[in-house]
């Protein structure tokens, strides 16, 4: 009877880690082994729209002067805008954005518009200009967003016209299970324990 009543216990407990969020880094390495593809839809547990990957070497970009080489923080991939336009990550669950390196593929100075919001409505927008040369890390501590879309424009032409920029280590937390659905299971566990103990008494 004490083994059930530990099971119980450790259910009751285990129903409060379920409104835990999952924490990740997104490298974009593991989208693809070939030199580009598109973001899935369900990579990292978000549906991405306009964004893929590439590696510049199997590539073979041969301007190493280009964001898609300087954006590269880990391993050999970044994402990216396909045809310099706007891209976007949705997801059916909140999700909070934290941070990512970003970089002009080929425009000094390119200014990129990240909004975020949240059943239609804005919550947060920051502007930044990125350069070519370096991958910059951008701090965004976006919280509770569904959806969060990327516009490019501006800067001065410096190896070719597009509104290209690259993303790579993107920090996201995706969406806890709601609470409702976690304080359902907790009181059904209790109210199974406190039956056993009035059975017993």
């Amino acid at each position: 009877m004490k083994k059930l009543h530990f099971v119980l216990l450790y259910l009751a407990l285990s129903c409060f880690q379920i409104n835990t969020a999952q924490s990740s880094v997104l490298s974009f390495d593991d989208v693809t082994e070939d030199a580009e593809a598109v973001v899935a839809g369900g990579y990292g547990g978000l549906n991405w729209s306009n964004f893929w990957v590439q590696n510049p070497v199997l590539s073979q970009i041969t301007d190493f002067d280009s964001g898609f080489y300087n954006g590269v923080v880990s391993e050999g991939y970044t994402a990216f805008n396909a045809n310099g336009e706007t891209a976007e990550i949705r997801s059916a669950n909140p999700f909070d954005f934290t941070s990512a390196y970003f970089a002009a593929a080929s425009r000094w100075g390119l200014e990129i518009t990240a909004t975020g919001y949240r059943n239609g409505s804005q919550l947060y927008q920051i502007q930044f200009a990125v350069d070519t040369d370096a991958a910059q890390l951008l701090n965004f501590n976006f919280i509770g967003i569904d959806r969060l879309a990327f516009v490019a424009a501006g800067g001065d032409e410096y190896l070719g016209a597009g509104f290209h920029f690259t993303m790579d280590n993107a920090s996201i937390d995706t969406a806890p299970v709601p609470l409702p659905g976690a304080a359902w299971l907790f009181g059904s566990v209790m109210a199974g324990f406190i039956g056993l103990k009035r059975r017993n008494a």
